[in-house]
């Protein structure tokens, strides 16, 4: 996409979603969260680590990070909404700024929203395969089961599935919900200094039944190729007293330094047994269940990742995972798990047996 088809679709965007004007009522939210949890690391036995008690803040495989935030709309009549949200992350355990010190790290954004037509935003934003990884999981993407947590091999971030899990500069378009289904559009230019981001989605939920899909890629600002292509399903449903969930990641083409969008770690070497090798493919599945009891909600998953390079060099990794919480009450939680790390890097990641109990409040 050019500069001046970008800006063309921009203001059209924002032509389609303008229709009308009244007199504005406002509405102003201010909320927070906090979630801490005590953890233990037994590291596999060739990861190069030590066993390690810590206190960490939810970010960290607990149920939510901790955060505060403002949540603003105002009604501009006809249908037509002005919305912006402001989120700053923070670390509980410190006291300090989340998401690299950002100010609002989390989410800053400001858009217009149609009843009849859909939405349009613009700022920092989680990107597409977020929420969708989040139907895959017995507690979205948290706790010890979720998948999109890094591992630490041989002392290097190694991404396990893809989950940045936000990008920036990024422009957004959500259609309206049309008989349950919603489709989604996303670009970030890359503004040179970093690569172009792209993203589409399309999800459908109904009842107990939700299911959504996304492509994510990058297109590299040195050479223009495509690259960082990323496929994400999952679903769900809810039979009542039991929920069953699942999906699959299929990433291609990796490559470092993209500076924004679904993959931008700076390490895809792996190590283990065999020679180690630079992945340029993570392809992998994940297959879950979740059980409410009275005030306790119970969960299970197994999720697995096949790295892979065009050589011919592979490796796995697995992780499966128990864990629960209790409700105390609507905004506060007490929650426990316990995750086991299988296949070819168990004994090489720092992060091969987990131990946690936290607990979360939020206003």
């Amino acid at each position: 996409m050019n500069a001046p088809t970008f800006k063309i679709g921009l203001l059209a965007a924002v032509a389609w979603l303008a229709t009308g004007a009244a007199q504005a009522q406002s509405s102003v939210v201010l909320y927070g969260l906090v979630d801490l949890a005590v953890d233990h690391y037994k590291a596999g036995s060739a990861s190069g680590a030590g066993n390690v008690w810590k206190l960490n803040d939810g970010v960290v495989n607990g149920l939510n990070g901790s955060r505060w935030g403002v949540r603003v709309s105002e009604d501009l009549g006809g249908g037509l909404k002005a919305n912006a949200v402001l989120e700053s992350g923070l670390s509980a355990d410190t006291g300090a700024l989340g998401q690299g010190g950002l100010a609002f790290g989390r989410q800053v954004f400001v858009g217009l929203s149609q009843a009849s037509l859909g939405e349009l935003r613009l700022g920092r934003q989680y990107i597409l395969s977020d929420s969708v990884m989040g139907l895959t999981n017995p507690y979205g993407n948290a706790s010890v089961a979720n998948q999109g947590t890094a591992s630490t091999n041989a002392g290097r971030n190694l991404p396990f599935w893809l989950n940045a899990p936000r990008a920036n500069n990024v422009v957004q378009l959500a259609t309206r919900n049309l008989g349950g289904f919603v489709g989604t559009l996303q670009v970030a230019p890359g503004e040179g200094t970093a690569d172009r981001f792209h993203g589409v989605k399309l999800g459908f939920g109904s009842g107990p039944f939700n299911i959504a899909a996304s492509y994510e890629w990058n297109e590299s600002r040195t050479t223009g190729a495509d690259v960082n292509k990323s496929f994400t399903f999952g679903a769900n449903y809810n039979f009542g007293p039991v929920k069953l969930l699942g999906g699959i990641q299929l990433n291609q083409d990796l490559a470092l330094g993209s500076g924004n969008g679904a993959f931008t770690g700076n390490n895809l070497l792996v190590t283990y047994s065999g020679p180690a090798f630079t992945a340029d493919e993570i392809n992998g599945y994940s297959i879950g269940v979740q059980v409410p009891v009275d005030r306790f909600t119970f969960g299970a998953n197994y999720s697995s990742v096949k790295y892979e390079n065009a050589a011919g060099a592979d490796a796995t990794l697995g992780k499966a995972a128990l864990m629960g919480w209790y409700t105390l009450s609507k905004s506060t939680f007490l929650y426990s798990g316990v995750s086991f790390s299988t296949g070819d890097l168990k004994d090489y990641i720092a992060e091969n047996r987990v131990f946690q109990a936290g607990i979360r409040m939020a206003w």
